[in-house]
Formats: structure tokens, sequence, C-alpha cells
């Protein structure tokens, strides 16, 4: 069959357009843009209208519709954050060493002695990647992806959250930290979700804690109390540390990484800086669907 020369014109810039939007290396650190392709929906929707584990209380139901629980075996064992419609982000610490084909990521929990089956949506994975440069010793870089077997349908039960727009200074705004965590260090895992406030410290002054100056590096953020009591802890391990923008939507600022015990004085929680994971996120989650956070609070 012949074709006339803009036929073949056309079909050069039908690739150079596709290889612009489906390039893996694409990334603009300047603007929000971190994804591939931005589909119709809003990120960073929570279904609370204010923000108010160790210490924490219970969420409302579905206020935090991106938060996922890591099962292996069956049994929860970490949290995640839903990013878009193929992946959550985790702690490499949550995968490192496990058999990829135990784990399962259960979205759409709130009460899980209460669940209600219909709201649920249980993936396997299929990719798993960690930060190349994870230290297990260290726990620096403390950072991976996850990918499901299918994409998720969004609903009011489950949605992903915003990343930040990019790496920048959070010292002194107060975040919020949720999971299923134990509520202190020798008690049992919180059935319901639960969410804590926690101020953020500068990275100069959480090495002046009892952590010192080695253990903190660049890539974690402390947020916390100097007198304890509040924090994350054993089962809160990659979970979501969130911040509102001025957009009223919410970002992951921090996925939960490490610490001393639970709520202890002068051992505020470790998070890793998501800010210096946008490039590496856009790059191994090519084939995903981001929701931008320029449409409507509810996402219409």
């Amino acid at each position: 069959m012949s074709t006339s020369p803009l036929f073949h014109i056309k079909l050069i810039v039908l690739f150079v357009v596709f290889r612009m939007v489906t390039s893996a290396s694409w990334f603009d650190p300047d603007r929000w843009r971190y994804g591939k392709r931005t589909c119709k929906c809003s990120c960073g929707v929570s279904r609370k209208d204010e923000h108010r584990i160790v210490g924490g209380r219970p969420t409302e139901a579905y206020d935090y519709p991106w938060m996922a629980g890591l099962l292996y075996k069956g049994a929860l064992y970490c949290g995640a954050t839903l990013i878009n419609d193929r992946y959550v982000v985790t702690a490499a610490h949550c995968v490192d060493g496990l058999d990829m084909d135990s784990i399962h990521v259960l979205l759409g929990g709130h009460d899980l002695e209460n669940v209600k089956e219909e709201e649920l949506e249980l993936r396997a994975v299929i990719r798993m990647v960690k930060h190349p440069k994870f230290e297990a010793k260290t726990f620096n870089n403390d950072i991976a992806i996850l990918q499901f077997d299918e994409p998720i349908p969004f609903s009011r039960f489950i949605g992903p959250v915003c990343l930040p727009q990019s790496d920048i200074e959070y010292a002194g705004k107060v975040a919020v930290v949720t999971g299923w965590g134990r509520v202190n260090e020798t008690g049992n895992i919180s059935p319901i979700l639960a969410q804590v406030a926690v101020p953020i410290y500068t990275n100069a002054d959480c090495q002046k804690t009892k952590y010192g100056v080695q253990a903190i590096t660049e890539n974690m953020m402390c947020a916390g109390y100097d007198h304890g009591e509040l924090d994350a802890c054993q089962g809160d391990s990659g979970g979501p540390l969130h911040l509102e923008g001025k957009d009223r939507k919410i970002d992951l600022i921090g996925v939960v990484s490490w610490g001393q015990g639970c709520g202890r004085a002068g051992y505020p929680g470790v998070y890793t800086r998501m800010g210096r994971y946008l490039k590496w996120i856009a790059e191994n989650t090519p084939d995903a669907c981001y929701c931008g956070r320029r449409q409507g609070r509810n996402g219409d």
C-alpha cells in the first residue's frame, strides 16, 4: 500500500511526541510534573476538613485514602502510600530480603477489625524496586516502590497522595504521620488507622539530638518532640508523613524509616526525605497514571 509524504511526517511527529511522553528519563525538577502521564483526577484529596501512633488518636474513615498496608504471608507488617494507579511507595527496609511473591498491598482499609469487603482492594506485587543506594546498616536511601499486578480503580475510599513539588525545607512546620503500628514499644498494633501531628526539625537540630551528627544524612528528615511521647512505632515503617500544601492538597513529604524506640525523649522519628527522590520515582514508574493537583479539591 503506498503512502503520501504527509503521512510519513505525521508518523514521525507522533513518534517524537510518544517518546517525549513515555521516556523513562523525562523529569523537570523545576516543575511539579513528576509523572509521565497525568489523568483526569486529583491527588492529595483528604476526606477531612482539618488536621487535628504512639500517643496518637484514631483517624476518621478514609481521611487518608492513599494509606496502604503491606502484608507478608497474610500478616500486616509495614505501611505504604499510593502515589498513582500502579505503585505504592514504602521503606526499602520493609522489603529488603523478602520474597516478593509473599507480599500483598492492602488499600481502602481503616478499621481492620471491622473490614468492609466492598471497599478493600488487595493487590499482588509484580515488581519491587529498592533504591540502589539503600544502606541497611544506616537506613540511608530507605525507599522502595512496589508495582501492582493490575491498576487500582480510584474511588472515594481509595485515591493517591500528591508528591511534593520539590526538595524544600520543611523545618518548623507540623506534619502528620499515620499507621497501624504499635501504640507503644511493648503494645499491640492499632486495629484502627492512627495519626499524630509532629513538628519537623532542621537536620542540624536533629544532629544535635541523641542520634548525633553521623546518623542523620541529607536524605533524612526528623519529626517529633524533644520530650518524646508522640511518635511512629514498629509497624508504621514505610508509611506516610503528610503535609498540607497551600492549595490544600496533601503532599507525601516523608516515609517512616527508623528511630530509637518509640516516643523516647531525645529521639525524634526519622523519615526518608521524599523530595530527594522525585526523579528516581519518575524514572521507575513510566507506565503509571498520575493525578494532577490542579483539579478541584474533590476531584471534579
